[in-house]
């Protein structure tokens, strides 16, 4: 990375979501203002436009300085005069590092505290409520037992969201009766979950621009079409001119909140009752951006001028009746039909309905990415809808004509490095057949050990509880001359353990909350004198990486002992509590017995020799 001689504004658009890094980036650019993107999000593609200069690749958020570090080396390299947010990740950053921002570029968000108020959809709603606005009957639960005393004020279907925008593994699910959340909440370690009852109607957002309390610019859309039906993201919207009480709602509710800069504020409105509900507020840019710039209310521009200190002359009126549409959403959402993916609320979608009304509304909507001065962006999208496509359909005919173990057995050889994919074939080939001996047994003496590494893939669930129970077993016995270690061959540093296995962790009374992962390295195996992996896949990456160990690494499984012997210990990432507990049983088991072989050489080191 060089740095660059300034000419003229620069702001720097931290998130790579098209629909919405993408409009700001033509709104910026169209006023000479320079744009570069950055993305800490993994799933977030290289983004490329004519409006964006750059494309930056942050390290991911973790426990260490290595995230913060590069963002104030970049906004201090480049010199920018602004920075803005495109998603709730993004948003939840720019809070963290308000303060240390604030002296080197003008930050696109309010008080972190304000940012904190927003993000908690509890504390949201509760706000929310206070101001006299009609939000849905909601709850929290984290457990089977909190939800069986809320149980008789439910009312269904239901919605099921994370407490925090970010904090669980899914977005949002639908439950179409109690067995069904029962059953989910207690096979899932999800924390705190917002349950919400399921409101009908359509969506509308009423988007604003705030600055010390005053409305400076307003636009409201109407979803005709969202992904998925029950309730998503905007597909197709119409503009709509501002409905005098949800303008009004929405200013008390973002005045409450102390918020400062723009937001879009959303609501149900049941079109049978007239009845309209708060679902949440978004404090940032948002998905359908593009379309009030269309419509004449350039927001992006306006925030940058507010940031500056400038007066934006925002236009009285804009084009109602303005259509809307993301193409490449709207086929994300014929996918799920075709593929039944998701949960649903209400009938089946009809497939051909869906490819009719998409063929009625195409010529006369705007189109959320798509200019012909600048077709890149449109274009990567397009082709990333037909490859998701593509693989759904190779996985649901892959599922229908291959059997399920076959499939799984594919799955893993995929995922494992290239290298070493005819190595883990071939032990599996020979495994089917009945050797049981591709790795051998340990041929390391108990005497000779004091130091263990185990690994598994991602250093997230197995291998940090077998290394915290052996550690467990050691100690209860007085053994403190065995160093024990665990990592992940594709292991992200810092991430914390899975929820599922600090849930099952603390039901063993060893808890993982402390613990972060770490990859395999080559210091960490020449420090092992025993590698102990936990599939098949783990041995045959270990073999290609560091074939210098090749003598010291063996299946964890070699300790077990009866029909559980030198087996495979499987992964119960993409399981529940139940897969979960069964994994750590035999993660258990197997120690029991190393404990035992390093607790009686530890005797033999320790008994006073005879004279």
């Amino acid at each position: 990375m060089t740095s660059e001689s300034p000419s003229g504004p620069a702001a720097l658009i931290l998130g790579a979501a098209p629909r919405i890094s993408v409009p700001i980036a033509r709104a910026l650019n169209q006023h000479g203002i320079r744009v570069d993107v950055a993305s800490f999000q993994s799933e977030e593609a290289h983004l490329s436009s004519r409006a964006i200069r750059h494309f930056h690749r942050l390290p991911p958020r973790g426990e260490d300085q290595t995230f913060s570090q590069a963002l104030l080396g970049l906004v201090g390299e480049r010199g920018y005069d602004t920075i803005v947010a495109t998603g709730d990740p993004s948003l939840a950053a720019l809070a963290d590092f308000y303060h240390e921002l604030q002296p080197l570029v003008r930050v696109g968000c309010p008080s972190p505290s304000a940012v904190r108020r927003v993000l908690d959809k509890a504390l949201t709603l509760d706000i929310a409520e206070k101001c006299g606005i009609p939000i849905p009957f909601t709850c929290m639960v984290e457990s089977v037992e909190e939800l069986q005393s809320v149980a008789p004020r439910l009312r269904f279907p239901l919605i099921a969201k994370p407490m925090k925008k970010g904090a669980a593994s899914f977005r949002i699910l639908y439950f179409q009766n109690l067995q069904q959340l029962s059953a989910a909440l207690s096979s899932k370690a999800w924390g705190p979950v917002l349950l919400q009852e399921y409101c009908p109607g359509v969506g509308v957002g009423i988007e604003v621009l705030i600055h010390k309390g005053e409305c400076l610019a307003m636009f409201q859309h109407r979803r005709l079409k969202e992904a998925p039906a029950s309730g998503g993201v905007a597909i197709l919207a119409i503009a709509e001119v501002p409905d005098a009480e949800l303008l009004q709602r929405s200013m008390s509710l973002l005045r409450a909140l102390d918020w400062e800069g723009v937001a879009m504020v959303e609501y149900r409105l049941d079109p049978s009752t007239g009845r309209s509900v708060l679902m949440e507020v978004n404090g940032r840019f948002w998905g359908s951006l593009s379309f009030p710039i269309a419509a004449g209310i350039n927001f992006p521009y306006y925030y940058w001028q507010v940031l500056h200190g400038e007066k934006p002359d925002v236009p009285d009126r804009y084009r109602a009746g303005m259509r809307w549409r993301w193409t490449p959403g709207y086929f994300d959402s014929i996918q799920s039909i075709v593929f039944h993916r998701g949960a649903r609320v209400g009938p089946q979608p009809s497939l051909a309905k869906e490819l009719l009304s998409a063929v009625q509304i195409f010529p006369l909507a705007k189109e959320a990415v798509w200019s012909w001065s600048d077709p890149l962006p449109f274009a990567a999208e397009m082709y990333r809808m037909a490859k998701s496509f593509a693989a759904n359909l190779f996985r649901s005919l892959f599922s229908k004509l291959i059997p399920a173990k076959l499939r799984t057995e594919a799955d893993i050889y995929a995922k494992a490095l290239p290298a070493a994919r005819s190595r883990y074939a071939s032990f599996r080939i020979r495994d089917a057949m009945g050797f049981r001996t591709a790795t051998g047994e340990p041929t390391i003496r108990p005497e000779n050990i004091h130091a263990i590494l185990f690994v598994c893939y991602g250093n997230l669930m197995r291998s940090p509880m077998a290394e915290a129970m052996l550690k467990h077993l050691l100690a209860a016995s007085g053994v403190d001359d065995v160093a024990v270690m665990s990592a992940g061959v594709h292991a992200v540093p810092g991430r914390e353990a899975h929820a599922l296995a600090m849930e099952v962790s603390r039901e063993l009374r060893i808890p993982l909350a402390g613990h972060r992962a770490q990859p395999t390295t080559p210091e960490l195996i020449a420090k092992a004198d025993l590698i102990l992996a936990m599939d098949l896949q783990n041995v045959a990456e270990l073999q290609v990486l560091y074939p210098e160990a090749k003598q010291r690494i063996f299946l964890l499984s070699a300790y077990a002992s009866g029909p559980g012997h030198n087996v495979q210990i499987p992964d119960p990432y993409r399981g529940d509590v139940k897969t979960t507990r069964e994994c750590f049983s035999v993660v258990q088991l197997c120690l029991q017995n190393l404990a035992g072989e390093l607790i009686a050489a530890h005797s033999k080191r320790e008994a006073p020799v005879e004279r």
